[in-house]
């Protein structure tokens, strides 16, 4: 079992997202369940005009896919917006992972808490969130990149890039060591560690996870050192998962 960490976010960010919440509630009705944050707003790491929010609403009604509550946040300039129905999110197998970060490090505003309907975060295969999808996102970059129009469009690959990237290298040690973070410094840390032969790139992943670059190169040196490797973990750790290792420690 892991500690649960999620933390009301820091003002004014607690504020604007108890407005976003209002406003929804004013809006839907009683379609309206819960307004989820997760991600570093809800771990206490948030950093101003660099991070972005992780929000999910939970209603009923279809119209919320037409609300995007951008100009309700002054404290970022990228949302990350989910609509989700609560039955759909407490019982489909495709929010598992999901359902495991929220019960983790989530926070929830409005009416109901859907926090309050979650199991206690365990650690298992569950808590993957990129490693087991690698061979897709691994691919899809530099389409991603192409498609971008403005400088900080590609800096948000970059980020998007480097933060998969670092934490599915820490995703292919953590069942073995029972410790589990979403931070880019101990997932660089624990990577870097377990695979000293990249640490030298590990770093500078991490480092344009948290300061991106528009470069195509610096980004593709990274990439194309990494990606190869990763994959290789990735069918690694597909098997692990069938044969997995006691814990030994916890975090």
């Amino acid at each position: 079992m892991l500690p649960v960490i999620g933390q009301a976010p820091e003002e004014p960010l607690l504020s604007e997202l108890a407005n976003v919440a209002e406003e929804l509630q004013a809006q839907l009705g009683e379609q309206f369940h819960s307004l989820a944050v997760r991600g570093s707003a809800s771990r206490q790491t948030f950093v101003k005009g660099v991070s972005d929010i992780d929000l999910i609403i939970f209603a009923q009604s279809s119209e919320v896919p037409n609300l995007f509550p951008s100009h309700w946040i002054t404290q970022t300039s990228e949302i990350d917006l989910e609509w989700i129905k609560p039955e759909d999110f407490l019982f489909s197998s495709k929010y598992r992972w999901l359902r495991f970060s929220l019960s983790f490090s989530g926070y929830c505003f409005g009416p109901q808490s859907i926090l309050s309907k979650l199991p206690a975060p365990s650690l298992g295969p569950h808590a993957i969130a990129h490693l087991h999808g690698a061979h897709k996102w691994a691919t899809s970059w530099k389409i991603f990149f192409s498609e971008a129009q403005t400088d900080a469009e590609r800096k948000r690959v970059c980020s998007w890039l480097m933060k998969r990237i670092v934490r599915s290298l820490f995703e292919a040690e953590m069942l073995v060591l029972n410790v589990y973070s979403r931070d880019i410094f101990p997932c660089a840390n624990v990577a870097s560690s377990a695979f000293p032969q990249y640490s030298s790139m590990i770093w500078q992943a991490a480092e344009l996870a948290i300061a991106p670059s528009s470069e195509f190169q610096k980004i593709s040196e990274v990439a194309e050192t990494l990606l190869p490797f990763l994959l290789k973990l990735q069918s690694e750790q597909r098997l692990r998962c069938l044969n997995p290792v006691s814990p030994e420690r916890t975090l």
